[in-house]
């Protein structure tokens, strides 16, 4: 991993030579840095070159021969100062100082300096690390209450982050189906005291029940917390996680342990290396509190996924193809090596997270400039980089192009060339996914309202005007004058008319009228437009 330039620290003087006890410039005199701490394991030591903005800090040869002036030189050797960097190069945060020996030319030892440069352990030094925990809502606010688990390989518990995470929600999850679990997300009693070990108590304590022990292959059952978006961020870190667990269920082996892993989820596409074991807990029956210190995983020899969307996760593996019932709660992860005593986050804090837009959130908004994180629903098109999308070319489409692919149906958000096998397919292979059409419509709840049309998640429909032509059956029922009427013929002539019983009929059966035809039968218009307000709309990649 890269050092941290701000640890380092130079020599105080512009230039160090070094003289033999005698008083005579040290030539061919070696100097050499170990490990404080591990007195035959070399240490890095460095030079600075560069140019101003652009200064770079390449390591000096170690061990070092002294010019013939008894300075140190570079590679090159220039005179230099040398820097030190008193931290491990492996997490930046431990305290890592040296051990230095300088012998002259006859191999006699001239000067030897521990734990150099010595820095004072009551000031706050970078390597004491963070108290803030990375798990956000440890304390399972806004769970799910209780759940069969039976039939589910995965299933949402409660809010987390989210900010473009494969997994963003606290989860569980498991591979195989058939025994018979349950979760139950459970208040703690109210009491004068904490029973968390002075730690406050929160709201919630999950319990994970299992009443049976018929799996067949199951080898991962368990809770996933996210911890950060990206591998790299927190690559080789030091770090402390603990969690508060108890056991209420049996004690035969295995029925009682729990395991915590870190997961690298290298993101979509891609095979997840195996899990990182933090530690194993055999619980008790009272609650007690567990605490692991080490080392977050090497980014070294992985490969990432094309979209971005790999990251850091915990996960609490409860005991496998075994009956039992544990309880735990405020699983946390701390940058330190030294965590706080007690840990507290006030519902405000956690709100603030689990209640920020989530991918395919809609805005609507009297702003003209598209806001960071959000895509305009300009009937446009989204993708890759590489796609030629209209809106928006970019890898961070990804969140909101697996999700429209995942939710809304091609005739609604169609690919360029058609759906392949899976949205990362589609995206890596630069195929754009048009937006739902938002532009000049009303927005309306998908679903089946009762006694009401069903309508598809994106889907669009209906004009703005159209015009109709009526059929005759689609006329109302009217008559027109001299349409009907009684009519009588005979034969009579000139004078008093004959009465009726003396006419001789001249014909028999129905008798036609002819009424002149009107109207042209064109079609007219008929307008939808109902009382309207148009905004902007975005939605959040």
């Amino acid at each position: 991993m890269p050092i941290n330039v701000d640890l380092l620290i130079a020599a105080p003087m512009l230039q160090d030579a070094f003289v033999d006890k005698d008083g005579t410039p040290m030539a061919g005199g070696v100097v050499t840095c170990y490990r404080d701490n591990s007195r035959t394991t070399l240490k890095n030591w460095y030079y600075q070159s560069g140019t101003p903005g652009n200064y770079t800090y390449v390591p000096l040869p170690n061990p070092l021969t002294l010019s013939a002036a008894g300075t140190i030189c570079d590679i090159n050797g220039v005179d230099t100062i040398p820097f030190f960097y008193p931290y491990s190069e492996l997490d930046q945060n431990t305290r890592e100082p040296y051990y230095i020996t300088i012998v002259n030319h006859a191999q006699t030892n001239q000067i030897t300096r521990a734990n150099f440069p010595f820095l004072p352990t009551e000031e706050n030094q970078p390597g004491q690390g963070s108290h803030e925990n990375y798990i956000i809502n440890n304390v399972f606010w806004r769970n799910i209450g209780s759940a069969n688990l039976t039939n589910v390989n995965v299933m949402k518990m409660c809010p987390s982050q989210h900010a473009t995470f494969t997994a963003p929600d606290i989860n569980f999850v498991k591979n195989a189906l058939g025994n018979q679990d349950t979760v139950t997300f459970t208040p703690f009693p109210l009491q004068t005291t904490s029973i968390l070990e002075g730690d406050p108590t929160p709201e919630f304590y999950l319990n994970h029940n299992c009443a049976t022990s018929s799996a067949v292959g199951e080898t991962q059952k368990g809770y996933l917390f996210p911890i950060t978006l990206h591998l790299n961020t927190l690559a080789s870190f030091s770090y402390t996680f603990t969690i508060q667990a108890q056991n209420v269920g049996g004690s035969a082996p295995g029925q009682n342990v729990l395991q915590a892993y870190f997961i690298q989820d290298t993101g979509t596409g891609t095979t997840i290396p195996p899990f990182t074991l933090i530690g194993a807990m055999t619980l008790n029956s009272a609650w007690t509190k567990y605490e692991f210190s080490g080392v977050t995983p090497s980014t070294s020899g992985l490969s990432l996924s094309q979209v971005g969307d790999d990251a850091l996760y915990l996960y609490i593996q409860v005991p496998l193809n075994t009956s039992c019932s544990i309880n735990f709660t405020k699983p946390s992860f701390y940058l330190s090596n030294d965590p706080p005593t007690n840990s507290f986050a006030t519902y405000d804090q956690i709100d603030s997270v689990v209640n920020t837009p989530r991918t395919g959130d809609v805005r609507m908004s009297l702003n003209i400039f598209q806001p960071y994180g959000w895509v305009i629903a300009n009937d446009g098109t989204i993708g890759s980089a590489a796609s030629g999308a209209t809106t928006r070319a970019n890898v961070d489409t990804w969140p909101l192009y697996n999700t429209l692919w995942s939710n809304v149906s091609d005739t609604w958000a169609p690919v360029s060339g058609g759906r392949g096998v899976s949205a990362y397919a589609d995206f890596v292979a630069n195929k754009t996914m048009g937006l739902p059409k938002t532009l000049s419509r009303v927005l309306g709840a998908a679903g089946a309202g009762a006694g009401l049309t069903p309508w598809s998640l994106g889907q669009n429909t209906g004009t703005e005007s159209q015009n109709v032509t009526l059929t005759t059956n689609e006329l109302p029922s009217h008559n027109h004058p001299g349409s009907s009427g009684t009519y009588v013929l005979g034969n009579g002539g000139g004078g008093t008319l004959p009465t009726p019983a003396n006419l001789t009929p001249l014909t028999t059966g129905p008798v036609t009228v002819n009424v002149a035809p009107q109207g042209l039968g064109l079609p007219f218009n008929v307008s939808h437009m109902q009382p309207s307000v148009f905004y902007n709309v975005f939605f959040k990649l």
